[in-house]
C-alpha cells in the first residue's frame, strides 16, 4: 500500500482546486492511503484563525478535507514540519510527499525520497 503524506501548501492547493486531484494521486498509486502529520494539522488550525480571510477560509476548507479524506498521524523528530516530514519519508520505501515548494522537492530528491506534486494543475510522480 502507497502512503502520500500532505505537507500544508499542497493541502491548501487542494482547497482550492478540483477534488480530482486528490482522484488523479489514486489513480496513479493505487492502493494509496492519504495521512497528513499532527504538525500540518495544527499549522492549518493556526491559519484558519487567521485575520487574513482569504488563508482563513481556505485552510478551513483544507481542515475539512483532511477530515473527510485523510489519516492523521504523529511524525517523530524535531524542527519545522518540512523536516518532521522528511524523517517520517524516510527508510519507508512506499511513502510519496505531497508538496508543491521547490526546496522541499530538492531536499527529498537529495535524500532520494518519492514525492507528488503538480505542474499545470496535473499530478506529477517526482
Amino acid at each position: 500500500m502507497n502512503e502520500v503524506v500532505f505537507d500544508t501548501n499542497f493541502i491548501m492547493a487542494l482547497a482550492v482546486k478540483s477534488p480530482r486531484v486528490i482522484e488523479e494521486i489514486s489513480r496513479l498509486l493505487d492502493p494509496v492511503v492519504y495521512v497528513v502529520p499532527s504538525c500540518v494539522v495544527d499549522e492549518l488550525q493556526r491559519l484558519s484563525s487567521s485575520r487574513h480571510v482569504k488563508k482563513s477560509k481556505i485552510s478551513s476548507l483544507a481542515l475539512d478535507i483532511i477530515r473527510s479524506h485523510m489519516k492523521v498521524v504523529e511524525v517523530g523528530g524535531e524542527g519545522a514540519a518540512d523536516d518532521m516530514i522528511i524523517s517520517y519519508a524516510r527508510g519507508r520505501g512506499n511513502v510519496f510527499v505531497a508538496t508543491l515548494d521547490g526546496e522541499m522537492k530538492r531536499r527529498l530528491a537529495v535524500e532520494n525520497l518519492k514525492c507528488v506534486t503538480l505542474s499545470k494543475d496535473k499530478v506529477v510522480l517526482c
